[in-house]
């Protein structure tokens, strides 16, 4: 039996190396180049990226338009942006592994954990929550971003260091949205808590497990961890005048951010490139960056209301009609938007990355999925 397992596994990686021989990469990624370009000119965006990563595992990136428009610098395709909530895809990656090696449990309670913490009474729905609640977010525990205080201790000091316990403290003793595991509600705070499980369990700062645990076994090079105000290629961010957040350039003339970019931790907490959210995104949801027979817990998703699809274990999940199952994430910073999305059916991923907010903007993101039906047509 198992020599029959190792010559069909050769057999299909002959296949897939075969057929990814028969694709022209260069030409592709000129075609690509060249609608990026199209799409880009019918815009409002000031830059953008766009990567795949086709079946064999192959990557590549592309540009258009600015990283910089006052100092006409222009977007390189492995420019790197705030990737906002997609960091929750590394996080739940650290999590499914210890899962795997028995450290953490799906359904265990997580008073298990932080019983001893003097906040943890406090917390919305504390005695029910499990760790499928927080990576499904099925907590009904509230988003700490949204606190009107909050909003206003965010702005009082750009260099403030927030301490997790910090951050969900804006949440504690509110009333909880539902009961535990009854419904759907996308909240950064659930992440804050799963990652402060994390350190628990593993006595590591959470970034470092995630280079050890990602960043070093996916072989990725260009993500850091949002812990500071200026960073090497980071792209200037535009955002909306009157936006209430941050309104107007995230960086300043010397490149270092307006803002506080540490306070996201958990909830997202990652400057990263389209090349590489792209190579990790194939590699996750193919089952090799954890065990693949916990794929089955990962994709069990739960409605996820206005969102549309479904919710899994840190993962947004649609049935479409014409590509099949799609895996992936997007994210928000103020300036930056952030989408990958994995094909199951064809079996590659794309991530594109634009450093526009402005709701003029955004239209941009509509006409990007259009490359993905090229990739398509070119590896059939």
């Amino acid at each position: 039996m198992n020599k029959l397992r190792l010559i069909l596994a050769i057999l299909i990686v002959s296949t897939l190396s075969l057929h990814a021989q028969s694709i022209d990469k260069s030409q592709l990624k000129e075609k690509v180049q060249s609608k990026l370009n199209e799409i880009y000119g019918n815009a409002q965006a000031a830059g953008v990226t766009f990567a795949y990563s086709l079946p064999d595992g192959s990557t590549e990136a592309v540009s258009a338009g600015w990283a910089n428009k006052e100092s006409q610098e222009e977007m390189k395709p492995l420019s790197r942006m705030l990737g906002g909530s997609t960091g929750k895809v590394f996080y739940s990656v650290v999590a499914m592994q210890l899962i795997e090696e028995g450290k953490l449990g799906l359904d265990t309670k997580i008073s298990i954990y932080l019983k001893d913490k003097p906040w943890f009474a406090r917390l919305p729905n504390a005695q029910s929550l499990t760790i499928r609640n927080l990576m499904r977010h099925s907590t009904g525990i509230p988003r700490y971003v949204f606190a009107e205080a909050f909003q206003t201790d965010i702005t009082k000091d750009a260099d403030k260091v927030w301490a997790p316990e910090e951050l969900v403290g804006y949440v504690l003793d509110e009333k909880p949205l539902f009961e535990a595991g009854k419904s759907f509600a996308y909240s950064d705070t659930n992440y804050i808590v799963l990652c402060m499980i994390i350190e628990e369990v593993t006595g590591n700062d959470l970034y470092k497990e995630v280079e050890k645990r990602v960043l070093k076994k996916a072989g990725l090079k260009y993500v850091s961890p949002q812990n500071k105000r200026k960073y090497k290629g980071l792209a200037q961010g535009y955002n909306g005048e009157n936006d209430p957040f941050f309104p107007g350039k995230a960086l300043d003339e010397k490149g270092k951010s307006r803002y506080n970019l540490q306070f996201e931790w958990a909830g997202g907490g990652l400057v990263i490139n389209s090349h590489d959210l792209a190579k990790l995104g194939k590699l996750v949801y193919e089952g090799k960056m954890f065990n693949p027979a916990l794929l089955e817990e990962f994709f069990d998703g739960r409605d996820a209301g206005r969102l549309g699809g479904k919710w899994g274990l840190g993962v947004h999940i649609r049935d479409t009609p014409a590509n099949g199952r799609t895996f992936g994430h997007s994210g928000f910073m103020p300036g930056y938007i952030t989408n990958m999305i994995y094909f199951e059916q064809d079996k590659f991923s794309i991530c594109y990355q634009v450093n526009s907010s402005t709701p003029e903007a955004r239209s941009i993101m509509r006409d990007l999925p259009e490359l993905a039906n090229m990739i398509r047509e070119e590896i059939k």
